[in-house]
């Protein structure tokens, strides 16, 4: 009996000391660095229930500037829009802002992080965004929240290349086409169309004559152009398309002619596709629609995060000394775990040489 007695108590010093010995294993594993929590590759995830339900956006009925205006530093989004889900873990509104200047971004420095075209792709997502709410809102100074020109650590960003020329870019050339179908009424929309224009061009017209013929429609327009620009009526011709005869085969023209029919017409369905959103927000006077141009960053997003998850093997948004630490503390963690091991193969080891005398003396009795 004393035999039993005396194996049982072996058998559960061996258990408690496994135990001890796994448990010590799961939770070092739990705590690994929070840099390393996106080293799986990420896994996809649904998006919103209703991604034209846009009841979350549409509440936000009044316009309420956000407080990083201007600034790369403090980039953000309208808070109705940060709250939105995203295409994948670590692509919401609010990861991608989160990430901007460590996984992409103009100043994200030794990190591994995207590249220029995959960036330059986001930032121009973010500024089509602002542009869209500038023509809900028939107010181009929206895009005044996104920052402009800057320079950095040698690295320059002129304002055509910004978020905030972008966004000026995209507005005021479909601002001044609704002025012109009178749909915006406002002759700022007019002014700030000629504003995008270079200094040189600027002096060749009159602006008040030139927002006065355009505010006439499109023939008058054409007329004052024909008149006042012949060396470049042709250009701008087939830039505004106000016909599709001006056109022929010409696709950026036909194109150019969609997107004035569109707006023209108050249907957004006649503009190219990837203008459809900025279409209705113009027409309905309804930022609600842009949310659309959000949802289509996240998902390239997540296609551009995907890849740099795999190819910097999980360490996405860290740099070379970053890493290098990150590899230091594993490999300590390891010889910890192996020394803890080879501690506990000791005490198990003089435990069963202690049982064994036990059961000897025992067994002498």
């Amino acid at each position: 009996m004393k035999k039993i007695i005396i194996g049982v108590v072996v058998l559960l010093a061996a258990a408690l000391i496994g135990l001890k010995f796994f448990a010590s294993k799961e939770q070092a594993a739990v705590q690994r660095p929070a840099s390393q929590d996106g080293q799986q590759e990420q896994q996809g995830v649904a998006l919103p229930s209703a991604a034209k339900d846009y009841s979350a956006v549409a509440t936000e009925s009044v316009y309420v500037p956000t407080q990083a205006m201007g600034s790369y530093e403090m980039f953000t989004l309208p808070a109705p829009v940060m709250a939105l889900k995203g295409a994948c873990e670590g692509g919401s509104p609010k990861e991608i802002m989160e990430a901007h200047g460590k996984t992409w971004g103009h100043f994200t420095g030794r990190r591994a992080a995207f590249d220029t075209n995959q960036k330059q792709e986001i930032y121009t997502y973010i500024a089509s965004y602002y542009s869209c709410l500038a023509l809900a809102r028939q107010d181009i100074t929206t895009c005044n929240e996104l920052p402009g020109e800057t320079e950095a650590n040698g690295f320059k960003i002129t304002l055509d290349d910004s978020p905030l020329g972008l966004c000026r870019g995209m507005a005021a050339d479909m601002l001044f086409r609704a002025y012109v179908a009178g749909k915006a009424k406002d002759q700022q929309n007019c002014l700030a169309y000629i504003g995008q224009w270079e200094p040189t061009d600027q002096g060749r017209v009159s602006a008040p004559e030139f927002c006065e013929a355009a505010a006439k429609g499109p023939e008058k327009f054409t007329e004052y152009g024909r008149e006042k620009m012949p060396q470049y009526f042709g250009i701008g011709e087939k830039m505004m398309a106000f016909t599709k005869k001006v056109c022929g085969s010409d696709p950026v023209c036909l194109a150019n002619n969609g997107l004035w029919e569109g707006i023209r017409t108050g249907s957004p369905g006649k503009c190219p596709p990837a203008k459809v959103p900025h279409c209705t927000a113009l027409a309905e006077k309804n930022q609600a629609p842009c949310v659309d141009i959000i949802m289509e960053m996240s998902r390239r997003y997540c296609v551009h995060y995907k890849a740099l998850v795999k190819g910097s093997g999980g360490y996405m948004g860290m740099t070379p000394d970053e890493v290098k630490e990150d590899l230091r503390l594993k490999a300590q963690k390891k010889a910890e775990e192996e020394k803890t091991r080879k501690e506990l193969d000791v005490i198990t080891k003089q435990t069963n040489e202690r049982v064994r005398k036990l059961i000897g003396k025992q067994g002498g009795e």
